[in-house]
Formats: C-alpha cells, structure tokens, sequence
C-alpha cells in the first residue's frame, strides 16, 4: 500500500511518500487567501499524479488552543486535499498529530513534541543535515505516514488476537 501523508499548513504542508520523495507546499505569502487554496490544490494534484498513492493520511485538524481563525483556514486547506483525493479516488485517512507521534515514535511519559518527533526522524534516516525551522514540516509529514502503519498493524494484531479468542 502507498501511502502519501499531508501535514496541513496554510504556509507550509509538508508531504511525505519516501525518504527520497518528501517535501512541502508553500503558497505565496502574498496570495489572497483564495488562490492559496487553488495553488495547495494543484500541487497535491501534481503529488498524487506523480507518486499514485493508495492512501492519503491527512492531519485531522482540531481546536485545542489559539486562533479559532487559523483553524477555519486550516479545515478549508484539508477539505481541498480531501477532495482532491476523491477525484482521483485514492482513500483517505485522518490522524491527529497526537494520534500519530504516539504510534510512530514510541511510548513515553506524557505527549510527544514537534522538536521530539524532529529529532526522531533525524536520527531514524540519518538527516543530521535537517534544520527544525526548515524542515519540521516534512517530520510531522513522516510521523503520519509512520503513525498511520503503526496503527493499522495494531488494528490488525487485534482484530487477530479477537477472532482467535472468539473461535476458541
């Protein structure tokens, strides 16, 4: 299954297929906010073209804090990604940033940060070149692709460790 994994931004989404095939979407600053949307649209367009993914993993985005403004945006921003998806028929998943740093970077005390998930990802591919301001974008992109795997393999024991139980 190929995946493609969306860290929704209005400024900056950072996308993730492989190692050698991430990057991010950065819409002019100077754009109205409208044709913000239409450039974030062609250019998951062009992703899903070039890579064919199976699946889109999208950050699910909700209020936890701050601009109730920036939260508006960023729905519209996942909205367009999801449809797109739809026209070229490729599945689409959500993931909270949470959901997915527990499921890809291991369990510890308390929540894992952006900066913790960054220099996961950095030691994980040997990224040691990567600055956090430049790339961050892309490491919360790779926390949803590897968070999505990990939980459907824990959906998948699971569901086999039930029907086991359930037959017996």
């Amino acid at each position: 299954m190929k995946l493609l994994s969306l860290d929704i931004s209005t400024t900056s989404t950072g996308w993730f297929v492989s190692k050698a095939s991430c990057g991010r979407i950065e819409p002019a600053p100077t754009l109205p906010f409208p044709e913000k949307l239409c450039y974030f649209r062609d250019e998951v367009e062009k992703l899903l073209v070039r890579y064919k993914p199976d699946v889109a993993v999208i950050e699910d985005t909700y209020f936890r804090f701050g601009n109730v403004h920036t939260l508006k945006q960023l729905v519209k921003f996942a909205g367009v990604a999801a449809e797109v998806c739809a026209r070229h028929k490729v599945q689409v998943e959500t993931l909270t940033a949470t959901q997915a740093r527990k499921f890809c970077c291991g369990h510890q005390e308390g929540e894992f940060k952006k900066k913790e998930v960054f220099a996961y990802f950095v030691n994980k591919y040997g990224l040691h070149d990567w600055k956090f301001t430049s790339h961050n974008d892309i490491t919360d992109a790779m926390a949803l692709h590897w968070g999505y795997r990990e939980k459907q393999a824990a959906t998948k024991k699971a569901d086999k460790k039930k029907a086991r139980r359930e037959a017996t």
